[in-house]
């Protein structure tokens, strides 16, 4: 899990650039809240490559889940079909 500071959403007006730089230097979330429930977040963009990384790897992985369960019905497909699908699956 990040590690995160919470602080009113009202506040990110008046201490933006204060806000910024704490995420910039200590690679530390901060989460916005309104009423105490947290609505947003705002991370540095080393913290958001990494969260895009992640969610990609995870899609690759469910692709590679899928087809991996699809594996007997793509052998029932005719050969050039199945061969375009191999390129496609598996590059």
């Amino acid at each position: 899990m990040l590690n995160t500071n919470s602080i009113p959403a009202r506040n990110l007006q008046k201490s933006y650039k204060s806000i910024i730089e704490e995420v910039k230097k200590k690679k530390r979330a901060v989460v916005l809240t309104t009423k105490n429930k947290p609505q947003a977040a705002i991370v540095s963009l080393e913290d958001l490559e990494k969260i895009q990384q992640a969610k990609a790897s995870q899609g690759t992985l469910e692709m590679i889940k899928l087809a991996a369960e699809n594996k007997k019905e793509l052998k029932l497909l005719p050969a050039d079909l199945r061969k375009k699908a191999d390129q496609i699956l598996y590059g």
